[in-house]
Protein backbone atom coordinates (compact mmCIF):
# COMPACT_ATOMS: atom_id res chain seq x y z
CA UNK A 1 0.00 0.00 0.00
CA UNK A 2 1.41 3.56 -0.72
CA UNK A 3 -0.17 6.97 -0.54
CA UNK A 4 -3.09 8.57 0.87
CA UNK A 5 -4.32 4.63 2.00
CA UNK A 6 -0.87 4.23 3.51
CA UNK A 7 -0.85 7.30 5.51
CA UNK A 8 -4.18 6.96 7.17
CA UNK A 9 -3.03 3.53 8.30
CA UNK A 10 0.27 5.47 9.54
CA UNK A 11 -1.76 8.26 11.60
CA UNK A 12 -4.46 5.32 12.89
CA UNK A 13 -1.29 3.35 14.04
CA UNK A 14 -0.19 6.74 15.66
CA UNK A 15 -3.45 7.17 18.04
CA UNK A 16 -3.74 3.17 18.11
CA UNK A 17 0.04 2.67 19.36
CA UNK A 18 1.56 5.53 20.87
CA UNK A 19 -1.37 7.87 22.11
CA UNK A 20 -4.09 5.06 23.44
CA UNK A 21 -1.75 2.25 23.54
CA UNK A 22 0.75 4.58 25.43
CA UNK A 23 3.67 3.05 23.46
CA UNK A 24 5.78 6.12 22.83
CA UNK A 25 8.92 4.34 21.54
CA UNK A 26 6.02 3.33 18.48
CA UNK A 27 6.78 6.76 17.21
CA UNK A 28 10.09 5.91 16.33
CA UNK A 29 8.91 3.65 13.06
CA UNK A 30 5.99 6.41 12.63
CA UNK A 31 7.51 9.96 12.49
CA UNK A 32 10.61 11.20 10.90
CA UNK A 33 13.01 12.50 13.50
CA UNK A 34 13.23 16.15 12.51
CA UNK A 35 9.25 16.78 12.37
CA UNK A 36 8.11 20.14 13.42
CA UNK A 37 5.04 21.17 15.03
CA UNK A 38 2.76 23.99 14.01
CA UNK A 39 1.00 24.54 17.73
CA UNK A 40 1.93 27.64 18.79
CA UNK A 41 0.15 26.49 22.18
CA UNK A 42 2.70 23.99 22.88
CA UNK A 43 6.26 25.19 24.32
CA UNK A 44 8.92 24.93 21.97
CA UNK A 45 10.94 22.23 23.82
CA UNK A 46 7.61 19.77 22.46
CA UNK A 47 7.11 21.39 18.67
CA UNK A 48 10.91 20.09 17.69
CA UNK A 49 10.89 16.69 16.23
CA UNK A 50 10.08 13.25 17.26
CA UNK A 51 11.65 13.47 20.64
CA UNK A 52 9.31 16.64 21.30
CA UNK A 53 6.38 14.34 20.29
CA UNK A 54 7.53 12.20 22.69
CA UNK A 55 7.68 14.68 25.19
CA UNK A 56 4.19 15.83 24.98
CA UNK A 57 2.94 12.78 25.28
CA UNK A 58 4.99 11.70 28.26
CA UNK A 59 3.89 14.40 30.23
CA UNK A 60 -0.13 14.32 28.72
CA UNK A 61 0.14 10.51 29.67
CA UNK A 62 1.09 11.35 33.21
CA UNK A 63 -1.42 13.99 34.14
CA UNK A 64 -4.33 11.89 31.89
CA UNK A 65 -2.98 8.66 32.35
CA UNK A 66 -6.83 7.27 30.74
CA UNK A 67 -6.69 9.58 28.04
CA UNK A 68 -8.18 8.21 24.62
CA UNK A 69 -8.41 9.84 20.73
CA UNK A 70 -10.93 8.56 19.19
CA UNK A 71 -11.02 9.81 15.31
CA UNK A 72 -13.99 10.52 13.95
CA UNK A 73 -13.26 11.85 10.87
CA UNK A 74 -9.99 10.90 8.62
CA UNK A 75 -9.72 11.97 5.03
CA UNK A 76 -6.38 11.93 3.16
CA UNK A 77 -5.58 13.15 -0.12
CA UNK A 78 -1.81 13.90 -1.66
CA UNK A 79 0.74 13.83 1.14
CA UNK A 80 -1.79 14.97 3.58
CA UNK A 81 -4.05 13.06 6.10
CA UNK A 82 -6.81 15.24 8.23
CA UNK A 83 -8.19 13.74 11.22
CA UNK A 84 -11.28 15.20 13.53
CA UNK A 85 -10.85 13.87 16.92
CA UNK A 86 -12.61 13.41 19.94
CA UNK A 87 -10.42 13.08 23.06
CA UNK A 88 -11.46 12.07 26.89
CA UNK A 89 -9.40 11.67 29.85
CA UNK A 90 -9.48 12.27 33.68
CA UNK A 91 -7.13 15.13 35.19
CA UNK A 92 -5.03 12.87 37.64
CA UNK A 93 -1.74 14.61 37.32
CA UNK A 94 0.24 18.10 36.91
CA UNK A 95 -0.13 19.09 33.21
CA UNK A 96 2.00 22.02 32.04
CA UNK A 97 2.08 23.15 35.54
CA UNK A 98 -1.46 23.36 36.44
CA UNK A 99 -2.21 20.40 39.17
CA UNK A 100 -4.68 17.52 38.83
CA UNK A 101 -8.09 18.21 39.59
CA UNK A 102 -9.56 14.83 39.30
CA UNK A 103 -11.94 16.11 36.68
CA UNK A 104 -12.86 14.47 33.40
CA UNK A 105 -13.05 15.79 30.02
CA UNK A 106 -13.99 15.49 26.48
CA UNK A 107 -13.04 17.77 23.57
CA UNK A 108 -12.48 17.99 20.30
CA UNK A 109 -9.01 17.62 18.20
CA UNK A 110 -8.00 18.07 14.89
CA UNK A 111 -5.00 17.11 13.60
CA UNK A 112 -3.03 17.78 9.85
CA UNK A 113 -0.31 16.11 8.76
CA UNK A 114 2.26 15.82 5.93
CA UNK A 115 4.01 13.01 5.21
CA UNK A 116 7.21 12.11 4.02
CA UNK A 117 7.74 9.73 0.71
CA UNK A 118 8.34 7.08 2.77
CA UNK A 119 5.20 7.19 4.83
CA UNK A 120 6.21 8.60 7.88
CA UNK A 121 4.70 11.75 9.73
CA UNK A 122 6.57 14.18 8.51
CA UNK A 123 5.22 17.98 9.40
CA UNK A 124 1.96 18.00 11.70
CA UNK A 125 -0.52 20.80 12.69
CA UNK A 126 -2.59 20.33 15.43
CA UNK A 127 -5.87 22.84 17.18
CA UNK A 128 -6.86 21.34 20.57
CA UNK A 129 -9.66 22.63 22.28
CA UNK A 130 -7.76 24.14 25.47
CA UNK A 131 -10.10 26.58 26.20
CA UNK A 132 -13.03 23.88 26.55
CA UNK A 133 -10.47 21.14 28.59
CA UNK A 134 -9.71 24.58 31.00
CA UNK A 135 -13.40 25.13 31.45
CA UNK A 136 -14.25 21.18 32.08
CA UNK A 137 -11.60 20.70 34.53
CA UNK A 138 -12.86 24.15 36.50
CA UNK A 139 -9.62 26.03 35.27
CA UNK A 140 -11.56 28.71 33.48
CA UNK A 141 -15.11 30.23 33.87
CA UNK A 142 -18.21 28.40 32.29
CA UNK A 143 -19.37 30.16 28.54
CA UNK A 144 -21.81 32.40 28.99
CA UNK A 145 -24.58 29.33 27.85
CA UNK A 146 -23.53 27.20 30.33
CA UNK A 147 -22.99 29.77 33.44
CA UNK A 148 -26.55 29.11 34.68
CA UNK A 149 -27.05 25.24 34.11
Amino acid sequence: MSGPGRNKVTLRRLYDEVVNGRTLDAADALITEDRPDHDPNLPPQMRRGRQGFKLFFAEFHRAFPDARFVSDVMVAEGDFVISYNTITGTHLGDFMGIPPTGKPFEIANADVCRFSEDGRIAEHWGVLDMLGMMRQLGLAPPAPWEANT
